[in-house]
């Protein structure tokens, strides 16, 4: 018996020392996927790729330059162990061909590729060599501001509907919107426009007193969404806009924006900057880090928004250091001459509100400060600042 129960006790000791020794070997990592190349048809399709793997996965997709393509979609972002992949690829209208990669890559940073070749529409016309946008900024006026009957926002709402739709915007950096007006403009504007908020007074950048992007849905695709602080701790929300003008939280948003029709890529970063003179100076130059930060590749780049500085303060300066001044750099200009009307003036006060522009190949042919009234009553307390350009690929 003594005998049976020393084998007994070896064995387990053996049996702990063995799953001891299994605990110790890390699994490897292994992701293939299967076919390795789609051969796809002009028309748009969808296909299934088979993916074999023993972890975690997240998947992507990469044209000739590394970054994301807007024409092929996968039905996810992630997965874990072997599943089936289905891709839309969109239609090409064009006569040449193209082609992408469909990236999986695990947390250590193995990965499997698929490429996806697609063919050309014979009968189609040459890729656009360049994009022409409309490009915007516009500050709403929060919709709890005003009580007196021309201006509150039950009855200015309607006007303001029709000032954006004016404008013809394709893509527009937008200040002061409340949670109440980020309802209504995805709303009045679901099917047209795709808007993404930035609300400064929430670490999750959700809620009141935001500001934000708005692009046409069926023309853009974005990418990289990030928003700031504007502080030397970026990532913390922070009360960073002091003085005797009131305290406030200042910060932006940005994104990578690609159209859809030419693949033009550019960065298009918006904010409302702060009200008070001394931090508005002091943290200019945080805008230009961020723009470093988020947009590495160096892609055109805009900066627009509500900056509460006129063109000869420091903050100005600061900005005009790093991006030009579209107003600067038209071909034509039109409109009013200063952007901040305060519901008085139809010429405008101030010029606060700009379009930075940065990297080669922009041209603005046009530059408008539209200081159109409706029924003889303002918009916003602001007038929309609108610019034409070209942007070559």
């Amino acid at each position: 018996m003594r005998s049976i129960l020393i084998i007994m006790a070896s064995f387990a000791a053996g049996a702990l020392i063995l799953d001891s020794c299994h605990k110790d070997v890390p699994v490897q990592e292994a992701v293939s996927v299967i076919p390795g190349t789609v051969d796809a048809a002009k028309d748009m399709a969808s296909y299934k790729l088979e993916v074999t793997a023993n972890c975690t996965w997240s998947v992507t997709t990469e044209g000739d330059d590394g970054q994301a393509v807007y024409w092929i979609t996968p039905d996810r972002s992630s997965g874990h162990d072997s599943a089936i992949v289905t891709i839309r690829v969109n239609e090409n209208k064009y006569n040449d061909s193209r082609s992408a990669s469909v990236v999986f890559t695990t947390p250590g940073g193995q990965r499997a590729v698929a490429i996806v070749t697609q063919k050309g529409d014979a009968g189609g016309s040459d890729a656009p060599g360049e994009a022409t946008l409309c490009l915007g900024t516009y500050n709403l006026r929060m919709s709890n501001l005003d009580t007196d009957d021309v201006n509150k926002w039950s009855v200015r709402k309607e006007r303001l509907k029709q000032s954006i739709n004016d404008c013809g915007f394709d893509v527009f950096g937008i200040q002061e919107v409340s949670t109440e007006m980020q309802t209504w403009l995805e709303s009045e504007f679901k099917g047209s426009y795709t808007f993404r908020f930035f609300s400064p007074y929430s670490q999750n950048g959700n809620g009141n007193k935001a500001n934000g992007i708005g692009y046409r849905t069926s023309a853009f695709a974005l990418s990289d969404w990030h928003f700031f602080w504007a502080t030397g701790t970026p990532d913390t929300m922070s009360t960073n806009d002091t003085g005797s003008s009131g305290s406030f939280n200042r910060g932006g948003c940005c994104c990578i924006l690609t159209h859809k029709q030419s693949g033009a890529r550019f960065f298009f970063m918006n904010t409302h900057a702060c009200l008070n003179n001394e931090p508005n100076a002091a943290l200019a130059p945080v805008y230009i880090e961020q723009e470093k930060r988020f947009n590495p590749g160096g892609l055109p780049s805009f900066f627009v928004g509500d900056m509460n500085a006129r063109p000869e303060y420091q903050a100005s300066e600061t900005y005009r250091s790093y991006w030009k001044d579209s107003y600067q750099t038209a071909l034509r200009k039109s409109g009013a001459s200063a952007s901040y009307n305060g519901f008085t003036t139809v010429s405008g006060k101030y010029r606060i509100d700009y379009i930075y522009h940065r990297g080669n190949g922009i041209t603005i042919n046009d530059f408008c400060i539209s200081n159109k009234l409706y029924d003889g009553k303002y918009a916003s307390d602001h007038f929309p600042v609108i610019v034409n350009c070209k942007l070559s690929k």
